[in-house]
């Protein structure tokens, strides 16, 4: 650091983010990935000068991908520090972890055999259905989470399915054990949206010009009415595609002076979808369809292309995996009116109406109170998460005949298609854009914060998960003790660590400890606590160093 210049002051959160959460150019374009991708970027450009994020990620290559992709975020003064692996320190220094997942009680290992208020933790919810999430909501209940820890839910529907499912696993735990418990200390549920940059370019052109300019571009006729799907081409775990294409039938032959055609930006995932979906086009060959992307997924300049093009944003999602609606706020960021099934996030993202329209969509339900048999044979593992939510979605009746009604309103009204574009960019400025968000986000960890701070001085807590030292202590004769080992006569080099048998266990021993230790051996013929301290080796681990020496021969303990 140059001499007279400030320390970095820390951002209040470090971020978890390995690469399955951010990188969408390695792994498949998935909502949450674009979602961690996006908060990284957005946290990151909304840093203070002299501010130092700190993010934990998983190998040396998912942190040089990072570097690449926030590097043009940072504002002049400001830091990042990204971790390959955990530095408890690093999370005390920042005062919270924010994990891209919703597991909090999973990540509350971090904390064990330190203070409840050493740091806070804090989580995200995405799609809501799958069986690792139902297990973490259930643990939410029972783990040693605080008042200082938040699930962020990030649409008003995504927090009733948290909620429901924590009231509904108190009362089977109510049953269980006779009786009311308390609520739970934490964690809080605090609304935070998702929110996204602004997908078009800045130009001096108007809408208009824009519009056309990119109409060209994709081959799409000047004067048409063009309806935009832009996501994940998905018939099972989106929309089911077959609603939008006979109400779309249905307008053109009652509008065919409109020239309305649909145009599709996403990705299909793989070759039996791309058929399913081309054997449903077949079927209504008066729709004029086209597609970019495919897949080979639309890349970002094609993305912008669709929805400079369009006239209109829809999408009727039916799927359970759906819980906030990631594409609705960039159609609304791009100036169009958004066309919506009134479903989970939706819900929270179109003022009806005002910024576009929901239409509809009712769910033959089970019992409230018992599994049916769909939801046993997922939850018993005998079905899998894609067959679950294809067959969960056809229960999901959206109404065609709102569709057709929205969709001939604003072909018959373009000024208010056009009046509805300007307000929902309007909305995604003061609701969605990363400024907002972030300063939310911002918020939530200084609360945290203050209330870490309330609690006072606490003491170290055991782990509420039994340790295997506990569970599986009377295995053997009794506990392995020492304080010094020798190099004796004939015993094995201490370069037998860097030997295949065993390099890798003992490199996760003596962590990168490992070389400076056989080093040590081979000058001092021994080693004992103190040296091992000196080597950076953590002291919860000098017996299991000391017996992987002694069990391969290299030393022995001293008499």
């Amino acid at each position: 650091m140059p001499e007279g210049s400030r320390p970095p002051q820390d951002y209040p959160a470090a971020l978890l983010l390995p690469g399955d959460a951010f990188d969408t150019e390695q792994l498949q374009v998935l909502g949450r990935r674009v979602a961690g991708r996006s908060l990284a970027r957005g946290i990151t450009a909304a840093l203070s000068p002299d501010e130092e994020l700190t993010i934990l990620v998983s190998s040396a290559e998912e942190r040089e991908r990072l570097r690449h992709l926030l590097k043009p975020q940072l504002p002049p003064g400001a830091r990042l520090r990204l971790v390959v692996g955990f530095q408890p320190e690093a999370l005390v220094r920042a005062g919270a972890l924010h994990v891209p997942d919703p597991g909090l009680a999973r990540w509350e290992l971090l904390r064990s055999g330190r203070p409840a208020n050493a740091f806070s933790l804090t989580g995200v919810i995405h799609t809501l259905c799958s069986s690792s999430v139902f297990d973490s909501l259930d643990r939410l209940l029972t783990a040693p989470l605080q008042p200082w820890d938040a699930l962020v839910c990030t649409s008003s529907a995504g927090r009733d399915v948290v909620q429901a499912a924590l009231d509904h696993h108190k009362a089977a735990l109510e049953r269980r054990f006779g009786g009311p418990l308390p609520r739970p200390a934490g964690p809080q549920l605090p609304l935070i949206p998702l929110a996204v940059e602004d997908p078009l370019p800045a130009s001096a052109q108007s809408r208009q010009q824009r519009r056309q300019a990119a109409r060209a571009r994709l081959g799409l006729p000047e004067g048409a009415f063009v309806v935009l799907f832009l996501g994940r081409l998905s018939f099972h775990s989106k929309a089911h595609p077959l609603p939008l294409y006979r109400a779309l039938a249905r307008l053109i032959a009652e509008r065919p002076q409109a020239q309305v055609r649909l145009l599709e930006c996403g990705h299909l995932y793989n070759g039996a979808v791309a058929e399913a979906y081309a054997d449903l086009q077949q079927a209504f060959p008066q729709l004029p369809l086209t597609r970019v992307g495919g897949l080979q997924p639309a890349s970002e300049a094609e993305k912008v292309l669709a929805l400079e093009a369009a006239n209109v944003f829809i999408s009727p999602a039916d799927n359970l995996q759906e819980t906030f609606g990631l594409s609705v706020i960039e159609a609304m960021a791009a100036g169009l009116p958004t066309l919506v099934s009134d479903w989970d996030g939706y819900k929270d993202l179109v003022a009806h109406g005002v910024t576009g329209l929901r239409i509809p969509i009712h769910v033959a339900e089970a019992s409230l109170d018992q599994l049916d048999p769909l939801d046993r044979t997922y939850r018993l593992g005998l079905m899998d998460y894609d067959t679950m939510v294809g067959v969960r979605s056809l229960a999901a009746v959206l109404d065609e005949e709102a569709m057709v009604q929205a969709l001939r309103l604003l072909v018959d009204d373009p000024a208010r298609c056009e009046a509805m574009g300007a307000a929902a960019r309007q909305r995604w400025q003061s609701l969605y854009c990363w400024p907002v968000v972030a300063l939310q986000y911002r918020n939530l960890w200084q609360e945290l914060a203050a209330l870490r701070r309330h609690a006072g001085p606490l003491a170290a807590e055991p782990s509420a998960t039994a340790p295997m030292a506990r569970l599986f202590a009377h295995y053997g004769t009794g506990a392995f003790q020492a304080s010094r080992l020798v190099c004796h006569p004939g015993a094995s080099s201490p370069d037998l660590l860097n030997r295949p048998m065993q390099q890798l266990f003992s490199q996760l021993i003596c962590g990168a400890a490992q070389q400076g230790l056989i080093e040590h051996l081979k000058r001092h013929g021994g080693v004992d606590q103190a040296a091992l301290t000196a080597l950076g080796i953590p002291v919860a681990s000098h017996q299991a160093v000391l017996a992987l020496l002694v069990k391969l021969g290299i030393a022995k303990r001293q008499s």
